[in-house]
């Protein structure tokens, strides 16, 4: 059904449009003869048919358009050149010739006729001619057909970009914080390949000297904080960070903290490889002691930190 379809249309783009196309012309056919004609007659277009029938073989949906011609010679009662009939003759002379000559196949050929009121034997004529014009849409068809359904199609392109766009990134390295340096783990969800939400923790392995009203406290440091990393020119491992920290010194026999510091950073990132980060961020924190309720605003401090890393998925 579809083969038949887009042949149909390819003959109506032939018939009304002068489309690419190889002819030839048989001229002087004898005055009076349609079909009944000398195999002979056409062998010296051999040549030339066989051109034509190279390229139908090559282009799948072209087709072959032969036109039989008469003159305006009349003859004896109801042997009139103008019938139809004779032009369609050796429209049908040349067809026969055509397909057996060179094995192509009929259902490609389309017959028909022209009349024209002058004398002489370029008029007396058979032509032929291939039209190309959609000899291309088949392929073009059938690549739609293999396409998959646009719903389908949409679901997998949309889980691609977020498997090749969004990754896990691991690290661990060390901190400074306002009452001395901890180690850190770090764990970030990296999105389009340059943008990174993280989330930082830290905490001490070891007793700090701390001493309240004369008391030996042994304390920790324990930190914990998010934070946004945004890469805005990719060829440039430079990263603008923000986000929010705490750092705490906890009393291991209380369990509560001696100093505690809450507040916004912001700064820098240099990523010089793959799995290292170096970073420093300006603290503006809030300080709190215990034995003294006040706070205070710290406008100048300083946190710097390095970390090892590694990515899994989209990465930066």
């Amino acid at each position: 059904m579809k083969n038949s379809i887009i042949i149909g249309v390819s003959i109506l783009t032939c018939l009304f449009r002068a489309g690419r196309g190889q002819e030839v012309l048989v001229r002087e056919f004898p005055l009076g003869v349609g079909g009944d004609i000398a195999q002979s007659f056409f062998e010296p277009y051999v040549p030339q048919l066989q051109a034509l029938a190279d390229t139908l073989n090559k282009y799948p949906l072209s087709i072959a358009i032969i036109t039989g011609g008469v003159d305006g010679s009349r003859f004896g009662k109801n042997h009139d050149s103008q019938n139809p009939g004779l032009a369609i003759g050796r429209a049908l002379a040349l067809r026969n010739f055509f397909v057996g000559r060179f094995a192509v196949d009929s259902s490609r050929i389309l017959v028909q006729s022209n009349y024209v009121t002058d004398r002489g034997g370029s008029y007396r004529c058979a032509g032929i001619r291939v039209c190309r014009d959609l000899a291309e849409l088949e392929d073009r068809i059938e690549s739609l057909e293999k396409r998959p359904l646009a719903e389908n199609r949409i679901t997998r392109e949309i889980t691609r970009t977020i498997t090749d766009n969004m990754g896990i990134q691991l690290g661990t390295g060390y901190t400074s914080s306002p009452f001395g340096g901890l180690p850190i783990v770090t764990a970030s969800i990296v999105s389009r390949k340059f943008i990174l939400i993280e989330g930082i923790f830290g905490h001490t392995l070891w007793n700090s000297a701390f001493r309240l009203e004369n008391q030996e406290l042994r304390t920790r440091l324990r930190l914990a904080g998010g934070q946004i990393l945004i890469y805005p020119l990719r060829k440039i491992p430079v990263g603008v960070l923000g986000g929010w920290i705490r750092v705490e010194e906890i009393s291991q026999r209380y369990n509560e903290y001696v100093q505690m510091s809450e507040g916004p950073v912001i700064g820098l990132r240099l990523t010089p490889f793959e799995y290292l980060s170096v970073t420093g961020v300006q603290n503006t924190a809030k300080l709190n002691s215990a034995g003294n309720i006040r706070s205070r605003l710290n406008n100048d401090q300083f946190l710097f930190y390095m970390t090892i890393h590694l990515t899994i998925g989209g990465g930066i």
